[in-house]
């Protein structure tokens, strides 16, 4: 790491954003407390706000990405915190009407997209070149651990104190995030940014454009899983609201598992392009498998898929973007792919409904989209890997 910046300005990133999960994931975990509190409620109108939050987080995205590069990467990140935090706050007044809700989610939506882009160029301007892709890797953990923290602390407080407090306690850790990196980050010199009309062009690339679309798919899967899979459990184990900790146990290990696998995918010798295919064929092959089994099995096969998923999908939204640094372009193409990504993320807030339904309850072509689209995304990265990277032999 650069000697004007410490080790711990790394560990400033990667803690502010795993932050920003308790404002990201909480819904999944309120969802079930909701459903069963406010009959009124149906699982269609949870997954309209689910989708309107990660419609606006993709809007946020492609703005953010192009706007930010303009400022100070840690100053944006602290005001997203501190506007989730409020928002998140006020979210605990909803009392369960689908119109509140939407527009709070939607509001959050925007100010959780400051986050990633921002943190991603806070990271590729106080690292060593030779040390950036493998930084990147380990800074994709972030919203791997905040997601089983937040799953975990947030499920306990609403079975504890009811639905609220899944917004009430997410409120807290935001804000205080978001004020303590306002009080340690470093000082880093901006370059002047480029001229719109080059920078967009530059992010309108081929990789990007190829990257971003397979990330669309991808999150139809990582963001299907986060969402819905928590009501999955909670309706398949019969719980009730005050059984919510047992579910955020389960799920805050799918997360944990996704740093393990994260960690082995960053330790092998063969290309990232080429491991991000072979896992992402396993994680196709795990879907496929798991409505055949149940019990232990079934927990053991939803872990071995995460292991699976989280290292092609930190390769996509870190080490791909990480890559154009030399162009300065790093924040504009992390917004570009991550928010083609949030397109995916809203469509599947309402597949998965769609497909429940129409199965009368069922699952099983949930898991089965999941597979096929996997398989999509291997294809996708491995047209840029081939197509581009290998003949410009740019790739690390």
């Amino acid at each position: 790491m650069k000697s004007k910046v410490s080790r711990f300005t790394f560990w400033d990133i990667w803690t502010s954003y795993a932050t920003y999960y308790f404002g990201k994931v909480n819904l999944s975990i309120v969802v079930p407390a909701l459903l069963a509190t406010y009959k009124d409620l149906s699982m269609m109108n949870v997954g309209l706000v689910s989708s309107g939050f990660f419609f606006a987080y993709a809007l946020g995205q492609f703005f953010h990405g192009q706007f930010s590069e303009r400022y100070n990467p840690f100053v944006y990140v602290s005001i997203g915190l501190i506007g989730s935090s409020i928002v998140n706050f006020l979210l605990g007044f909803s009392a369960g009407f689908f119109i509140l809700l939407f527009v709070g989610e939607v509001v959050d939506g925007m100010f959780q997209s400051m986050g990633w882009s921002s943190c991603v160029r806070a990271n590729a301007l106080t690292q060593e070149a030779e040390k950036r892709e493998r930084a990147t890797t380990i800074l994709g953990t972030s919203y791997q651990v905040g997601n089983s923290v937040a799953w975990l602390i947030s499920a306990y407080a609403v079975g504890a104190w009811g639905w609220q407090a899944g917004f009430w306690v997410a409120a807290g850790f935001l804000f205080a995030r978001g004020v303590l990196l306002l009080l340690t980050m470093p000082e880093i010199e901006i370059k002047p940014p480029l001229q719109v009309t080059t920078q967009v062009k530059t992010t309108l690339s081929f990789p990007i454009v190829l990257s971003g679309l397979a990330l669309c798919f991808l999150n139809m899967v990582r963001y299907g899983v986060i969402t819905w899979i928590p009501l999955y459990l909670f309706q398949h184990q019969h719980l009730v609201v005050k059984q919510m900790g047992k579910v955020g146990l389960k799920v805050f290990l799918i997360p944990i598992a996704g740093v393990i696998g994260t960690l082995v995918y960053n330790n092998f010798k063969l290309k990232r392009d080429i491991i991000t295919i072979i896992f992402l064929i396993l994680l196709a092959v795990s879907f496929i498998i798991f409505p055949f089994t149940s019990g232990l099995w079934a927990t053991i096969v939803l872990l071995v898929g995460s292991f699976f998923l989280y290292g092609p999908h930190v390769f996509l939204v870190t080490t791909m973007p990480t890559r154009f640094i030399d162009q300065q372009v790093v924040a504009a193409s992390t917004g570009f792919i991550d928010g083609m990504g949030y397109i995916g993320t809203v469509l599947v807030g309402v597949i998965v409904p769609f497909l429940v339904t129409s199965a009368g309850g069922s699952w099983i072509n949930v898991f089965i989209f999941w597979a096929v689209i996997s398989v999509i995304v291997a294809v996708l990265v491995a047209i840029v890997y081939f197509a581009h990277f290998r003949l410009n032999n740019d790739t690390a």
